[in-house]
């Protein structure tokens, strides 16, 4: 214990003494040692802290740079994932809605966005260093979600055609409305010199020409649309059938009609017979195929039976149709 004591000379005694510490004096000279201790332990962690990383910061950024190298492989995938599924809304555009004449859907709705401003508003407030590529990620989802939604509807649509073929296929104006070996083509359809006008109209259908009191037959399964008088638009006597699928056809200038407006009619059922009323200058049936309202070729849905035919079709021009 000596070797801890101190010692102050006293001038009056001219000799040295021991000096007394109070209890207080070694709680304070205590209290600034550990003081500084810890200041210096404070600096030396600091400094440590910003110059190295802890164990416990050495594993974060392992996970971080995992969760990273898992962001890149989702991203791709995804974007393996979109390319099939725009390959299959190709080929749905192309192939499968064209095999059954039904509308496209137009790219702009396929690829349209979300809409609102605030969707992704909650990634923002996570204080995340990578919030953006986790926006990113959430965004892509949606948006092929989205075309997957759509697709999965188009298929829909498209199942419910293929079921239909059946039915498509009797409804379709396939069939050549009149008996071929008693009638031959005397009309075209498309742009042609007008026989009352003089002028170049567009013909919207073609004439069979014939006898009066040819029948005249359903070219497919349908209902009647209209059987009556169109004097208005030059077609005299007319019935007009609607197909389904979007096809109607029109029988014109007929001398007799044989059903009546909301009548159910079967392939090959007499609708009429040829006539010659209304803007016509001889006995003849104007036929036309409209597919959502639309004039269409007749002779691209019957092509077959006339070229079975190829001498009862033999083009004769006599100016005798609308």
């Amino acid at each position: 214990m000596a070797k801890n004591r101190k010692y102050r000379f006293n001038p009056e005694t001219l000799s040295y003494e021991i000096e007394k510490v109070s209890s207080t004096s070694r709680l304070k000279q205590g209290f600034l040692a550990f003081l500084t201790m810890s200041i210096i332990a404070m600096i030396w962690i600091l400094a440590y802290s910003t110059f190295f990383d802890t164990p416990k910061e050495i594993g974060l950024h392992r996970i971080t740079q995992d969760l990273l190298l898992e962001y890149e492989y989702i991203f791709m995938k995804l974007n393996e994932a979109e390319k099939t599924l725009n390959t299959v809304m190709e080929r749905d555009n192309k192939v499968y809605r064209a095999v059954f004449e039904e509308d496209t859907i137009p790219y702009s709705i396929r690829n349209a966005g979300f809409g609102g401003t605030d969707r992704y508003a909650k990634f923002e407030d996570l204080g995340i260093k990578n919030q953006d590529m986790l926006k990113k990620l959430y965004q892509r989802i949606d948006i092929i979600n989205k075309k997957a939604y759509i697709q999965s509807k188009s298929f829909d649509r498209v199942g419910e055609l293929a079921a239909n073929k059946i039915k498509m296929q009797q409804s379709m104006p396939i069939s050549v409305p009149v008996d071929l070996s008693k009638v031959h083509f005397s009309s075209s359809f498309g742009y042609r010199t007008d026989p009352f006008f003089g002028d170049r109209r567009i013909h919207e259908g073609i004439d069979l020409s014939g006898n009066t009191g040819t029948p005249i037959y359903a070219a497919g399964d349908g209902i009647v649309l209209r059987s009556t008088f169109a004097g208005a638009f030059g077609y005299g006597y007319l019935v007009e059938l609607d197909h389904g699928f979007g096809y109607t056809t029109r029988y014109a200038h007929l001398s007799k009609l044989c059903v009546t407006e909301g009548q159910k009619v079967k392939r090959g059922d007499k609708v009429g017979e040829m006539g010659n009323t209304g803007k016509s200058r001889g006995p003849h049936l104007h036929y036309e195929v409209r597919l959502k309202g639309i004039p269409q070729n007749p002779l691209n849905y019957f092509k077959n039976s006339f070229d079975e035919n190829p001498e009862t079709f033999e083009f004769v021009d006599q100016g005798d149709a609308i």
